[in-house]
């Protein structure tokens, strides 16, 4: 709910008009609403998102409490480092340290169409993580303003573009340019639109939004609500999904996986025993399908669980101490019978 909040307050911030807009609020507040949103699910997930020192012991800030992960960090646990969706969150980050109030208008002119993504993204992901109950569907209204109507008010935006500070202008340009091009032309980096009058008579299509399932439309039906623009209808194309047999591996791959990283045994029993901790994956006779998708994912043409990279690493940190081996397992553990290490495994 907190980051929902700060999404609607940072979009208010954005949509006011004149002085009372503020490019840096808006870059603020969906900061900490990215963060609040990867927090929650964290927690619902059971994931501890608190900093450990060197000995296992939660890091502490300056006035005593535990210090929980920064966006960054949480970035790099939920995505993958050429996800478009990360790129847009990231180039926030960075960018927000770069805005100065005389030139906010030329700034936020210029990344208009990241801050839409940014925005966009952050519903999908909400409501993904959370259920179509906590989108912010009802909480938001489209802007009502006046934009380039004139020759005038074009060049005037032109004029805008390049009042960008020289500090803005090279982090932008930097940044862009270490990403891949699919990236940087993916609509979950920058997300483009254009406004075009509708003429004719109204109709009730017109009152109303309709959303459907690209699977469940023929091709006919795609053809026809693409070529008809009043339709009213909104196609969903689902996002990818993780695809079986890429990098996951079956239990005792990630048995071997696991135990090549860690300075002492651990076989397929551990593995066994601590999966069911983490409650990746469902017991037997429940749905197969509902896993834990970053951790875990069903193979139904081999009706089998493979287990994702991210699930290692998470295994791996959970017992890479004698003292989280004992919390887990209830036993100190025993010393590997080999001496090859890590790094000579990998």
């Amino acid at each position: 709910m907190e980051a929902r909040r700060q999404a609607c307050v940072a979009i208010d911030f954005y949509n006011r008009s004149g002085d009372k807009r503020s490019y840096l609020d808006f870059v603020v507040h969906m900061h900490l609403a990215w963060q609040n949103l990867l927090h929650a699910d964290f927690s619902r997930r059971g994931i501890n998102f608190y900093h450990r020192d060197a000995r296992g012991h939660y890091a502490k800030g300056k006035d005593g409490q535990r210090r929980s992960w920064e966006l960054q960090h949480c970035l790099k646990e939920e995505f993958g480092s050429s996800d478009p969706v990360r790129a847009n969150v990231e180039f926030f980050i960075g960018l927000r340290n770069k805005i100065e109030h005389r030139f906010e208008a030329a700034l936020l002119l210029a990344t208009a169409a990241h801050a839409h993504a940014l925005v966009i993204n952050f519903e999908a992901e909400l409501v993904e993580r959370f259920g179509q109950e906590h989108s912010l569907a009802d909480e938001l209204r489209f802007p009502v303003f006046v934009q380039s109507f004139t020759p005038a008010g074009m060049e005037e935006q032109r004029k805008l573009r390049r009042g960008i500070s020289v500090a803005a202008r090279t982090y932008i340009t930097t940044f862009e340019g270490a990403l891949d091009q699919s990236v940087r032309e993916d609509d979950r980096f920058v997300y483009r639109i254009q406004l075009s009058p509708m003429k004719g008579p109204t109709s009730e299509a017109d009152l109303a939004v309709t959303f459907v399932r690209e699977e469940e439309l023929s091709e006919a039906d795609l053809v026809r609500i693409r070529e008809e623009a009043k339709t009213g209808t909104v196609v969903i194309a689902e996002k990818l999904r993780d695809v079986a047999l890429k990098d996951e591996m079956l239990p005792a791959q990630a048995t071997q996986a696991i135990a090549a990283q860690l300075p002492f045994k651990f076989n397929q029993n551990h593995f066994t025993t601590l999966r069911k901790a983490h409650g990746v994956r469902p017991e037997n006779g429940e749905p197969p399908e509902k896993t834990e998708r970053k951790y875990c994912i069903y193979s139904a043409p081999h009706r089998n669980y493979l287990y994702t990279p991210a699930y290692i690493r998470r295994c791996v940190s959970d017992l890479d101490t004698p003292e989280k081996f004992r919390a887990v397992f209830g036993k100190d553990p025993e010393p590997r019978e080999d001496s090859t290490s890590i790094s000579e495994v990998s």
